[in-house]
Order: structure tokens, then C-alpha cells, then sequence
């Protein structure tokens, strides 16, 4: 096979053996390869016309295939790039990340795909690649047929960074760090190993003279590339005397992956495949369906999960989520009567919030502990007074206070200095405290709540603690705001459960809870919030003359277990105790 290679943009139409690009890498100006591999066609073509733009020859698929994320700054494309990551897990594609030295590349398997040699090779991929929602993060142009790609070790000469290749855990660092490793090459990595079978299915797809209805479509809202076997096997057919209950689950899984007109076009395909003379099913009972889809529920919408009836009956072994939806399976009174007895004699490692208070407040892995409270109650230096004091392994979102503040607050709490102690510090040391901080990693950048779990496994170390500030931060594709924290909660819920961990979470509260005290169903946005947490702790500030705080008023408004917590803290600088 043969790759094109430019040293700079103008200088095109160099052409060599794929195992040239071991030759290339190292060179200290803009380097470049072709995305595609060619055969031998590609240099009597250029020969014949001075020029590749046209070219009408065969392409084939390259080992590395290069999706190219950027964004309207390096931080920008790196978020992008995550978020990519984490749909490239759930189809269950392995990736190479690289920086480019402004932007992201990921380098996925040829082997990913399902391809043969043919001249539209590029548009059939594109094509598929976009019905997945990979270009909802990529940009979609990279896939063009004469496309070029920077050579990993060479020189961006518009950032003065080298590209080079990133581990994971990298790509989920900061872009300080990443920018500082592009300072110059990286020949000595530990690659990737980039091996699965096929997910993308281009052999299928047809570019011209196609009959079918519909070729490309834009996602919808709330895209979910993921598809479903028991959605595939509700559309391969439906019984008589089912035919209402499948097309109202299939299009309620459809509206979140398609825009409305599409999903129309696809339900009518199906209606018309199931419908029968002596049981007919009418344009007008589909339409009416595709239309509850998207009112029903409140005007939310109806979504059905793998809980549902119909969905379960449909259910496939072959899912990505069967394995999590078998575990959640019935007991018996023995096993829960041998689970119990785990619980009791095993040594759970809590952190007992009470102690410092003289009293008796212990979280277990596995819970979430919701901390409501109004803005501006110093709930978030509530928190830091507690992580330091546990020092266990924290993962910190913290999605509204900037680095300065978050770093200041630590220090004055750890040394239990004021501002002027801080200060004075500073002006002779330039470093020193960071040291006592090994157990902390804040992250500033927010996210979708279920992409924490993405994060959490890219961390060096598994943390024991994970503090999020706040709930109503999080990215997402809800329009409803009950909605979004109901899905939040739960997210963090399923995270605290899955990895064993503690999850704080704070909440802002209602307007109501302003003027009536607060409650369990006190936090803002919807009362799910309380129900998918085990301990609700409320916040209440007491403020002085001058409208400062002197004191909160810790409580525990909900709790699974018998401890309680009811304590008043004085505020003194940062230290709250």
C-alpha cells in the first residue's frame, strides 16, 4: 500500500511506503500523511494530472483510522475528545489519543470497520460514522478522500507543540500538562493496542442510486449511538396483538437518536411492514403513537429502560448492559440473610462526620450524602474542611469556583492560617504546601454526570471520595429542570454503588425552603433528588450585622440509618468547627 506524504501544505505529491512513516517521524517542521492508504493507481494519476484533487482511484482502509477533534481552544477540544472517548467505550472501540498541538486526534483500528476496497470508500465511512455519532465530536471533513494527517512526533509550526501520543490518563489531565509533554517528541510511549472486531459496517451502505428513504440524518436530542438488540428485534418484527406496545417503545428509543421527521419515516417503514389485511394498523394510530412519544409523560416524553416489560421480553444476551441488568437480579431470605451478615462483620471503612463533632455520623462506600443548602453558605468550605480532615483519596468537581479560590481555602484550612498567614507564606515560598495534598485531584471542567464514571477510571488512583459542586452544573440534554436532577441523582447513585465509593453532592434548595425551613424535599429542581440519596444534610447559615457568617447549622434531614446529626459551627476564616 502507498501513502502520500507533504512537508507543509504545498509541498504535496510525495509517495511512499507505508512503513515510510516511521522515516518522517522526528522532523522538526509540519509533516504530514495521507488519511487513506492507495494503490499503485494514486502516482499515475498524479502523474498524469499534477494533481490529486479528483482523484477517482480505489481507497483502502488504513490500520489506524484518525478521527481529528477540535475546538475554539485547545481546553474546548480536549473536552470534546473525552466526550468522544466515552461514546468510542460504550461501542466498544479502542483508541489511540494523540495532541495534534492545537487540537485532538484519536486513532481507532481498521479492524473496527466492515470494509472493502472501492473508490467511495470515504463516503460510505463518513456515512457510517455519523449514523453512530462519532461526528457530533470529529469533524466530518478529516474523512475526505485526498484528506492529510499530521505524522505523530513532528512539529506544529503554528503552536510550536510537537503531536504526540497521550495515554488516557493523560487526555483526562489538565492542558497545561498536555501542552507541556508536546513541548518536544515522544519516542519512548507505551502504545495502545488497538485490536476488536467490527463495529462500523460500511460493506451495506450505498452513496449513489440508493432506494431507500433516507441515507444520512443529523442526531437528535440527546443522542444515543448505542444501537439496542432488543430495539433491533422489536423492528425485525412484532406479533399480532403487540404491534401499539413495540412501536410506542421502538419510537421512544428513536426520538433521542433521530430528529422527529426521521423517526416518522422509520416508523412508517415499520408500520408498513407489520401491518396486515384482517388486523390492520393505520398511518394514523403510528402517527398518534410517534406523537405520544414526544408529549406524553408531562410534555417529557416517554422513555422506557430495561426494567420495562416489553423491553425485558425482547432482551438480548449480546447487549452491552445485559451483564448490568442480570446483576440487579431477585434474592432469596438466604441470600439476603448472608448479605447482611457480610455488612455486619466486614470493616466497611466509613468516615464518620460526627466525630469531630462529638458525635456519631458515619457515610459507607457506596452512599451518596446530598448537602443542601442556599448560595453563598460556604457549603462548598464545608466540604473542604471535611476532605481535609478525612485526607482520603478525593476526586473534587468543582464546577463554580475558580482554582485560585479552591487552592487559597485548602491551604488556610490544612495550616488553619488566615489570609494574611497565606499571604505572608507566599511572598517568601513560591511552593512547598502542594506536597501535603497527594490525596486531592479537583477537576474544574463540567460534564455530563454519567461521563464522571469515564473520568473516575482515568485517574491514577481509584478514589475513595468523589465531591461534586454543584447538581445543577451538569451538562445536559434535559430541557425539564426536574428532569435533569432527577437524571443526575440517579447518575450518582449508580456511580457511589458501582465503584464503592462515597459521592457528596451539593444542592441548591427552592425558593419555598427560603422562607419555610428546609425539608427532605427542600433541594432545587425536583424531591427525586432525596429519594435516590442515602443522607440528606441541610446547611443553614446564621449571619452577623454586618451580613457576614458567623455559623452554620449542620442537620441531617434524611437518613437511611439511626444516626443523626445536629451541631452548630462557628466560622472563622476558613475553618468551620
Amino acid at each position: 500500500m502507498i501513502k502520500e506524504y507533504a512537508f507543509g501544505l504545498a509541498n504535496r505529491h510525495h509517495f511512499g511506503d507505508i512503513a515510510d512513516i516511521d522515516k518522517w517521524a522526528g522532523m522538526a517542521q509540519d509533516t504530514f500523511m495521507s488519511l487513506w492508504d492507495y494503490d499503485g493507481h494514486v502516482t499515475e494519476y498524479v502523474k498524469k494530472n499534477k494533481t490529486l484533487s479528483s482523484y477517482d482511484g480505489i481507497l483502502y482502509m488504513p490500520d489506524e483510522f484518525i478521527l481529528d477533534v477540535d475546538g475554539q481552544n485547545p481546553e474546548n477540544a480536549r473536552q470534546k475528545a473525552i466526550g468522544l472517548t466515552i461514546l468510542l467505550d460504550d461501542l466498544c472501540v479502542p483508541y489511540q489519543p494523540y495532541f495534534s498541538g492545537t487540537g485532538f486526534h484519536l486513532g481507532i483500528p481498521g479492524q473496527a470497520f466492515r470494509w472493502k476496497p472501492c473508490p467511495d470508500l470515504h463516503l460510505k465511512v463518513k456515512d457510517e460514522l455519523m449514523s453512530k455519532g462519532i461526528y457530533e465530536y470529529a469533524d466530518s471533513s478529516v474523512s475526505d478522500k485526498t484528506r492529510l494527517i499530521r505524522v505523530v512526533n513532528t512539529l506544529n509550526s503554528k503552536s510550536k507543540l510537537w503531536k504526540i501520543p497521550l495515554s488516557k490518563a493523560e487526555l483526562n489531565g489538565s492542558i497545561e500538562e498536555i501542552e507541556k509533554l508536546a513541548s518536544g517528541k515522544r519516542h519512548t510511549y507505551e502504545w495502545i493496542t488497538l485490536e476488536c472486531e467490527p463495529v462500523f459496517d460500511v460493506l451495506s451502505r450505498k452513496t449513489k442510486g440508493s432506494d431507500k428513504k433516507f441515507e444520512t440524518v443529523t442526531l437528535g436530542r440527546n443522542p444515543d449511538p448505542v444501537w439496542y438488540p432488543c430495539i433491533q428485534k422489536m423492528l425485525d418484527g412484532s406479533p399480532q396483538g403487540s404491534r401499539h406496545q413495540l412501536a410506542l417503545r421502538i419510537a421512544a428509543h428513536l426520538r433521542w437518536r433521530y430528529p422527529e421527521h426521521v423517526v416518522r419515516i422509520i416508523m412508517e417503514d415499520w408500520r408498513e411492514r407489520v401491518d396486515i389485511k384482517s388486523h390492520p394498523f393505520s398511518k394514523n394510530e403510528m402517527d398518534k403513537i410517534v406523537t405520544d412519544c414526544y408529549e406524553g409523560h408531562n410534555g417529557n416524553g416517554y422513555n422506557y429502560g430495561c426494567s420495562d416489560v416489553w423491553m425485558d421480553k425482547n432482551c438480548q444476551s449480546t447487549c452491552r448492559l445485559y451483564k448490568a441488568k442480570a446483576s440487579q437480579n431477585t434474592m432469596d431470605a438466604a441470600s439476603m440473610e448472608k448479605e447482611l451478615v457480610e455488612f455486619l462483620t466486614r470493616d466497611h471503612n466509613p468516615i464518620n462526620i460526627g466525630t469531630a463533632y462529638g458525635g456519631d455520623y458515619p457515610v459507607y462506600p457506596g452512599e451518596v450524602v446530598i448537602i443542601q443548602a442556599p448560595p453563598k453558605s460556604m457549603k462548598t468550605m464545608l466540604l473542604q474542611n471535611w476532605v481535609n480532615t478525612f485526607k482520603r483519596n478525593t476526586y473534587f468537581l468543582e464546577m463554580e469556583m475558580s482554582p485560585r479560590q479552591m487552592w487559597m481555602r485548602f491551604v488556610m484550612i490544612n495550616n488553619k492560617w488566615n489570609e494574611e498567614q497565606l499571604k505572608e507564606y507566599y511572598s517568601q515560598y513560591s511552593n512547598g504546601i502542594s506536597k501535603d495534598f497527594d490525596w486531592l485531584t479537583v477537576d474544574y471542567s463540567s460534564c455530563f454526570a454519567h461521563e464522571l464514571q469515564k473520568r473516575i477510571q482515568m485517574l491514577p488512583q481509584k478514589p475513595e471520595i468523589v465531591v461534586v459542586d454543584h447538581m445543577g452544573l451538569f451538562k445536559s440534554k434535559r430541557t425539564d429542570n426536574n428532569m435533569k436532577v432527577e437524571e443526575v441523582s440517579q447518575s450518582l447513585m449508580e456511580l457511589a454503588i458501582h465503584n464503592n465509593i462515597i459521592v457528596f453532592a451539593v444542592s441548591e434548595i427552592t425558593k419555598s425552603a427560603y422562607a419555610e425551613g428546609m425539608n427532605i424535599a427542600s433541594a432545587k429542581g425536583s424531591f427525586r433528588i432525596a429519594y435516590n440519596a442515602n443522607k440528606v444534610i441541610s446547611v443553614t447559615p446564621f449571619k452577623d450585622s454586618d451580613n457576614l457568617i458567623q455559623m452554620l447549622k449542620i442537620e441531617s434531614t434524611a437518613n437511611r440509618e439511626k444516626e443523626n446529626l445536629d451541631v452548630q459551627l462557628d466560622v472563622k476564616g476558613a475553618i468551620i468547627g
